[in-house]
């Protein structure tokens, strides 16, 4: 999974070509934890999608941009541009038919 950080995140999402997974998540938080093994398991199933993460901690800016208000938060971009979210902990299934959808 690919770290974002303020430095990054531009080159890394916005202005990345094909389909961004962005895990919105914070270090103290219990359901993000467990979404850590779900998104290793729905990237290695689909290699095609970029996996990566945020830190809302470290990087408030950026998730106030987007409007989260609640880790764990993912948010689906394809070329750039936001298409799809998840909020909350959820089973691969779930993740899998966003990326289906999108």
């Amino acid at each position: 999974m690919v770290q974002l950080t303020r430095e990054n995140f531009d080159e890394e999402v916005t202005e990345a070509a094909g389909r961004v997974l962005v895990d919105f998540w914070g270090p103290r938080c219990g359901p993000c934890r467990v979404m850590e093994s779900v998104l290793e398991a729905v990237a290695a199933r689909h290699p095609e999608v970029k996996v990566a993460q945020l830190d809302v901690a470290e990087h408030p800016d950026i998730a106030w941009a987007f409007r989260i208000v609640s880790v764990p938060t993912l948010l689906l971009f394809r070329d750039g541009v936001p298409v799809g979210e998840i909020v909350g902990a959820v089973p691969a299934s779930r993740v899998e038919k966003l990326l289906a959808a999108a």
